[in-house]
């Protein structure tokens, strides 16, 4: 008996985008201790490069190493050092070979934890990675069980010039950002939304911090809406997350 064997396919790499993290926010105290090694500093100010802003990142050593072009093994050391030094904590640790550790820059000594994380859940998802991706997917199996189930409540915004004004969120599902954004302008401004550079900078700042498409619709919408003029683009919307 002969099998024949496909071809193999044909993939298309696709171009990452560039790095859009221009600043870091570090605690005070790191930078006044003296028995603190440049390349712990270093280490520490490239960890809070990736914080939110209870101090919260799910940035992996394997990462770290890269950006600083020093191995996996130096990059143990200094976070064990800060760690001793209480600069930063693992609140949750990764499981191998799946995800990375849950980290918090300790800040505030005085604060836990908690507290860091409820101080700033009132303007930012902390939801990690991983969280959004189950949570996203469990949204889009609800979603298509109601669509079996019932008729739909309305036409698929994807590649349409009408929609309607109001938007019940817990009924929908959205595919991506970049369709959040072509949406948002058709609904706010009646026409189609152009995408650019700055556009999709923007979108990957949203990206790097972990903003689930669901906060990021909901804050793009608020955002939009306070503007005076139709924006060309959400470049300043993305600065300011």
């Amino acid at each position: 008996m002969n099998f024949d064997i496909p071809k193999k396919p044909k993939l298309k790499l696709k171009t990452a985008m560039p790095d859009q993290r221009q600043i870091a926010v570090m605690p005070l105290r790191a930078l006044k201790d003296k028995t603190l090694r440049n390349g712990a500093i270093r280490v520490l100010g490239l960890v809070c490069s990736y914080a939110n802003r209870a101090g919260i990142t799910w940035v992996g050593q394997e990462r770290l190493a890269r950006d600083l072009g020093v191995t996996r093994s130096a990059i143990t050391q200094y976070i064990t050092i800060l760690k001793k030094k209480n600069y930063v904590e693992i609140l949750n640790k990764g499981r191998k070979l799946n995800f990375t550790s849950t980290m918090r820059v300790v800040y505030n000594e005085k604060l836990c934890a908690a507290d860091a994380i409820a101080v700033a859940a009132s303007t930012e998802d902390l939801r990690s990675p991983n969280m959004v991706y189950e949570q996203e997917k469990e949204m889009t199996e609800k979603a298509s069980k109601r669509a079996t189930k019932a008729p739909t409540k309305r036409t698929a915004w994807v590649g349409i010039d009408k929609v309607e004004d109001r938007i019940c969120e817990e009924d929908v599902t959205y595919n991506s950002k970049l369709e959040i954004v072509e949406f948002l302008y058709r609904k706010i401004y009646k026409d189609i939304k152009v995408m650019n550079d700055l556009d999709l900078k923007a979108i990957e700042i949203a990206d790097t911090i972990g903003l689930s498409n669901q906060q990021f619709a909901h804050d793009l919408e608020l955002w939009l809406r306070a503007r005076p003029a139709r924006p060309d683009s959400i470049i300043e919307y993305g600065r300011g997350l």
